[in-house]
């Protein structure tokens, strides 16, 4: 990575909570980046351990989802929606980045995919889809406790009744924090005081081993023995209950 773009990344950072929840930032890594990185991780090596453990994570808690409609909500390049739409679903990828949105649809168009251009804390639709999956998005969008009760509150409506959550969100109070700075216990909350059923929560991403190697664009040489080291640690030794720079949470509308 040049100096350049460690600097703009570490100024990113340092102003997160106004920077990572604007259009204008993804639509400019949609511009700059190439391949997953637009909507992930400057390291695309580490993006493909990321996505396949989600891709495994979405098999194993949403099980079978052929015929069912589901939200992708904060879609980015639509990889996710692409998986669930390879496998059955009929999928709407909904993302406030235009330019993310414009990538999306030149990658494999189905017709049981759709994507639009909108934002998670505006979104108007009601009772329409058996599941909602977002994958670091509320804690992007939201900057309080208010947004995120705005976002569960419209999720929840967008759900039919007894219809899945599946969040995939780094949750922190402290550091790690995206723009939502919040602890897991007061996120859960709010799912809980919505409405949400919370059946499950888990680790995901041993958070040393993302930050030794999400910003640089390291050799996959290094990536992923430092990756697989890190995720035995999480699951071996903290039996996935702590450590993981994600959290899953699995719930249904109550």
């Amino acid at each position: 990575m040049k100096i350049s773009g460690i600097s703009a990344m570490v100024q990113n950072r340092l102003n997160r909570e106004r920077v990572y929840c604007t259009a204008d930032y993804w639509d400019a890594k949609a511009a700059e980046k190439e391949g997953d990185a637009v909507s992930a991780w400057a390291n695309n090596h580490l993006n493909k351990h990321y996505y396949r453990d989600i891709g495994a994570t979405f098999e194993r808690l949403l099980g079978d989802v052929r015929g069912k409609r589901i939200l992708d909500l904060g879609c980015g390049t639509g990889r996710n929606a692409r998986f669930l739409a390879e496998r059955g679903a009929h999928v709407v990828g909904v993302d406030f980045s235009a330019k993310s949105i414009e990538i999306a649809k030149r990658h494999a168009p189905r017709p049981n995919l759709e994507y639009r251009v909108g934002s998670a804390l505006a979104l108007e639709d009601a009772a329409e889809y058996d599941m909602v999956v977002s994958w670091g998005v509320a804690t992007i969008a939201c900057r309080s406790r208010a947004d995120l009760e705005n976002l569960m509150q419209r999720v929840m409506r967008a759900l039919k009744p007894g219809g899945r959550l599946l969040f995939l969100e780094p949750i922190h109070k402290g550091p790690l924090h995206r723009v939502l700075d919040m602890a897991l216990d007061d996120f859960l909350d709010v799912a809980r005081r919505t409405g949400f059923l919370v059946d499950d929560v888990e680790h995901l991403h041993f958070w040393p081993a993302r930050v030794a190697l999400a910003y640089v664009e390291w050799p996959d040489a290094i990536t992923t023995p430092v990756y697989t080291a890190g995720e035995w640690f999480l699951r071996r030794v903290l039996r996935g209950k702590r450590g993981g720079d994600y959290q899953v949470v699995a719930a249904r509308r109550g």
